[in-house]
Parts: structure tokens; C-alpha cells; sequence
């Protein structure tokens, strides 16, 4: 299912608006999956974030729509930027393609197990693509979600993570 239409039918369902109609307050900051390498179906997680409360609530779309406990919101900023979905002109599959692009170009020795995708406001709006390869690295890619530009990638070793 499209991105922009998984958020259609979460703002529409019961579920969320009966949890907007308390909260008012609450918008949309980031959409979150996790797929398999050559999987095709994304499930989404959206998270809700909240300034007056510094609280998140995300809603799970698979295989309902269900609504997580409200939760300290992890950030690194005083507050989280909101999501505008009419700057999302890059579609996901052509982020995904300009990431494949970078890794035939720049990594083909690597070879990809998982995705962990999010769609959120860091400095700009970007897909935080971050791969999982089966020779132990994770690649990071940061895409501009209205240009198309790889704004940063860096690779690291999943066994040197704990070595800070």
C-alpha cells in the first residue's frame, strides 16, 4: 500500500480519531517499517508527537490499526518537527531505487538483508534508510523526501558499534 494512503486510512479510522478528538495536539512526525531484502509489503508504524506533552503515540496498521501506549518521546532537538506530506515528492520506491543505485555504484561487495526505512524531519525531510548487510555492516543513507538528493551515507561495521 502507498505511504500516503496507509495514513489516509489510519486519520480515518475510529481508532485514531477517537484518540485525536482528546488529543488535538498530536501530528504526524514519522512513519517507520522493516522489511526483509525483495520483501514488497511495507507494514507502517506512524508516530503521533505532541510539544505540550513531549509524549509519542504511534499506531500499528497490521493487521489493524491499533494504537500504542503514549510514551516519552526519544529526540534529540527540544521538540519534533511535523511531517508535511506535500513536500514528500519522492515516492518510496525511488528512494529505494537511488538506494540501490548507491550501493551497486559505491558497495557492491555488500550484499542486503533488511531495510528499516523511516520517513521523518531531521534538519530537512528525509527517508532514513538504514540497510543491514549480511557481511556484518549497517549503510545509512539519508534521502531528501522532496529532491531525490542523497544529503548523507556512511557504512559501519555492526561489531564495532559497542567499540566507543
Amino acid at each position: 500500500m502507498i505511504l500516503k494512503q496507509t495514513i489516509k486510512k489510519v486519520e480515518e479510522s475510529k481508532t485514531f480519531k477517537s484518540f485525536i478528538k482528546k488529543h488535538p495536539d498530536y501530528y504526524l512526525v514519522h512513519c517507520f517499517t522493516m522489511v526483509d531484502e525483495g520483501e514488497k509489503k511495507y507494514i507502517w508504524e506512524l508516530g503521533y508527537y505532541s510539544g505540550k506533552t513531549d509524549r509519542m503515540v504511534v499506531f500499528e496498521t497490521k493487521p489493524k490499526i491499533i494504537r500504542r501506549a503514549e510514551e516519552e518521546a526519544f529526540k534529540k532537538q527540544a521538540t519534533i518537527k511535523k511531517l508535511d506530506l506535500s513536500k514528500v515528492r519522492i515516492s518510496l520506491s525511488k528512494a529505494l531505487d537511488i538506494c540501490n543505485n548507491l550501493v551497486k555504484d559505491k558497495y557492491p561487495k555488500q550484499n542486503i538483508s533488511k531495510k528499516i526505512i523511516i520517513l521523518q524531519h531531521l534538519d530537512k525531510q528525509v527517508y532514513n534508510i538504514t540497510l543491514v548487510t549480511r557481511n556484518f555492516n549497517i549503510l545509512n543513507i539519508k534521502i531528501d523526501s522532496n529532491t531525490g538528493e542523497v544529503l548523507q551515507e556512511n557504512i559501519q561495521n555492526i561489531l564495532s558499534l559497542g567499540k566507543r
